[in-house]
């Protein structure tokens, strides 16, 4: 079975309800909790102010599997995350969406770390096999930009 989380800092600059919306453009229908952090003060600046997060199944990823069809960057992504973000045990999968690009419902990763944080996604997989086969869903081989083969997302937590 697949599991999602999700998260992003939310800073004092920042309006907690644009960072929600950058959330919900990318991850459509995802509960998000709100935790309150209250230990502003930090030795080497400011720190976020409020901690968004959620979590669910499968259905969390339908939306960033359109976006990334829609913004032809399926190579793109698969390069910057999947090949890097693996765990050494091919169960999960970490990596970092830009705030700015996801409230305008593109999916981005950045080049470096951001001065008011990212959105981090978690992916975690049963076993290696159900890993590959979201890969498959999510990021499949392309030639010339294009998926060689789509598959259902049903087609990704078989036994």
């Amino acid at each position: 079975m697949i599991h999602i989380e999700v998260s992003a800092p939310v800073y004092p600059t920042e309006n907690p309800e644009k960072v929600i919306k950058a959330v919900l453009a990318l991850f459509t229908d995802m509960k998000i909790e709100r935790k309150v952090i209250e230990n502003i003060a930090a030795e080497t600046g400011v720190s976020p102010s409020l901690f968004l997060s959620g979590e669910g199944g499968l259905d969390l990823l339908v939306t960033l599997h359109g976006l990334i069809r829609r913004e032809e960057i399926i190579d793109s992504i698969r390069n910057k995350v999947f090949n890097k973000g693996l765990s050494n045990d091919g169960l999960s999968v970490r990596f970092l969406l830009n705030k700015q690009a996801a409230f305008v419902g593109i999916p981005n990763i950045p080049a470096q770390k951001e001065s008011l944080g990212s959105i981090e996604v978690v992916i975690r997989a049963d076993s290696q096999e159900e890993m590959e086969r979201l890969f498959e869903w999510l990021l499949p081989i392309t030639e010339e930009g294009r998926p060689v083969v789509e598959v259902e997302m049903d087609y990704v937590e078989r036994s």
